[in-house]
């Protein structure tokens, strides 16, 4: 059968490979016999009529379709073209929008199945059952119609030995085209301050065993990880085979597993890969050490973000975070002594959240010594436990997922007015505190995509855009 999988267009700023769908191409290539075509319409800014133009040229037996939940309507307007090009041809959701709301998902009857989770197994069974006209509703980890009613069938095992993925289908795209893409808007990495050009994602490890009542449930809550040595491989075909210059780490969080992290880079400074290294969102900021930071520094990470979201103690045991903020803070003054650029992530407006807590947040951003900031307002996902929580509470669980700038939903004790005052006021405070601007023009990298980057910082500061 021939498969094509879209990634579609969307205001997403961040146009990297599509991890996901290499990971399912290559697992689809090693199982089974079945053709498989990438269309990834973020990266080539395609309008739905070019996809539809893909489509019919194409010719697919199969559509798979990935999103975010902030793209679940880019995810319909593709489905409802594929049909209208093949109306016969299985349209199939799969990623964090699908997993998260499959009801939600396929009340669209362009939709015929979604793939929940984890997605490499489901989804080749799927075309097998669909491929030898055999029953699907027997395929593990689907979502679908059944006389009319949406039903699940039981969900797939996760892959406990991530070794038994095959390396991301790198081929399957024409990589050279995103080390060399520039637009305005637009950036080939998740990382905004990306230092070389020829940068490719890296996934260690898949789930988290934290429990932030915010957070999705796509890879599971038990860590699974991939040898050092299938690590290093991975890494050693990037730099023999694609030139790659910069890594970034993808993983939920990396360094769950302290002694495995410092295992893996002291290999890589053995090998002497001399890349570049960032983590855009894979570290606990209150699980580092003076050793591990060193080893990063020796080995070329020269940025990393950290998921702090609130600088109240009451909060972090409230959302089952439970991050150290004193360990916490003095990590990031660790990392910033070694010359690393650190970001950080918050969220303002938690459920029952007064504004001396939301205070205690900003308070911290401002008073420690990252160099950048991330301040949204907290905006409950379906199937999340705070979702769950709050529907049980009788809420208004229909929220705007588009944009962690405004207030969908507010579920704390500030108004919504005053809750999206509060976090204009913690981003000018942070960025025109002349200190840091120096600090981030010492340790950001600022030679790519200079003058976007100054634009976007001043639409941040006094147009309150949400990049």
């Amino acid at each position: 059968m021939n498969i094509l999988l879209i990634r579609p267009d969307s205001f997403i700023p961040s146009a990297a490979p599509p991890l996901g769908l290499l990971y399912l191409t290559s697992y689809i290539h090693e199982f089974s016999s079945h053709t498989v075509t990438i269309c990834d319409a973020r990266f080539k800014g395609y309008t739905y009529d070019q996809l539809e133009e893909v489509i019919r040229q194409e010719a697919p037996d199969i559509i798979g379709i990935t999103g975010f939940s902030v793209e679940n309507e880019e995810n319909h307007e593709v489905a409802k073209r594929s049909k209208s090009v093949l109306p016969d041809v299985p349209v199939v959701l799969g990623g964090p929008y699908v997993t998260a709301d499959y009801p939600f998902a396929l009340k669209d009857t362009n939709v015929d199945f979604g793939v929940l989770g984890e997605g490499e197994r489901s989804f080749l069974n799927l075309i097998n059952a669909l491929d030898k006209d055999e029953d699907y509703t027997q395929v593990r980890g689907l979502a679908f119609r059944n006389n009319g009613e949406i039903t699940t069938s039981e969900p797939e095992d996760f892959i406990i030995d991530l070794d038994e993925l095959p390396y991301p289908a790198w081929d399957a795209i024409e990589l050279d085209k995103y080390f060399n893409y520039r637009k305005m808007g637009k950036r080939t990495s998740s990382n905004q301050h990306q230092m070389k050009k020829r940068v490719l994602p890296i996934q260690t490890t898949r789930g988290c065993p934290f429990r932030c009542n915010y957070c999705h449930n796509l890879f599971g809550k038990k860590l699974r990880k991939r040898s050092t040595e299938n690590v290093i491989g991975e890494l050693r075909l990037m730099k023999e085979k694609y030139g790659v210059e910069e890594v970034e780490v993808m993983d939920d969080t990396f360094n769950v597993d302290l002694d495995r992290g410092k295992e893996i880079f002291r290999r890589i400074i053995e090998e002497k890969f001399d890349f570049k290294y960032s983590f855009t969102n894979g570290l606990r900021a209150d699980r580092l050490d003076d050793e591990i930071l060193d080893l990063f520094k020796k080995a070329g990470v020269y940025r990393m973000v950290f998921a702090i979201e609130s600088g109240t103690p009451r909060i972090q045991k409230a959302i089952n975070k439970n991050v150290n903020l004193e360990r916490a803070k003095k990590i990031i003054k660790m990392a910033t002594d070694r010359k690393f650029s650190v970001g950080g992530f918050f969220m303002l407006g938690f459920l029952d959240e007064t504004e001396e807590e939301v205070q205690n947040t900003i308070k911290f951003a401002l008073d420690s010594t990252l160099h950048t900031a991330t301040f949204s307002i907290m905006t409950p996902f379906p199937n999340t436990d705070i979702w769950h929580e709050l529907k049980s509470k009788g809420y208004d669980i229909s929220a705007d997922y588009k944009y962690f700038s405004k207030v969908s939903l507010n579920i704390s004790k500030v108004s919504g007015e005053r809750l999206e005052q509060l976090r204009r006021t913690a981003i000018k405070k942070f960025y025109l505190n002349p200190r840091r601007v120096l600090s981030i023009l010492r340790t950001t990298p600022w030679r790519n995509r200079f003058w976007e980057k100054l634009i976007l910082l001043f639409g941040v500061i006094l147009f309150n855009y949400d990049k």
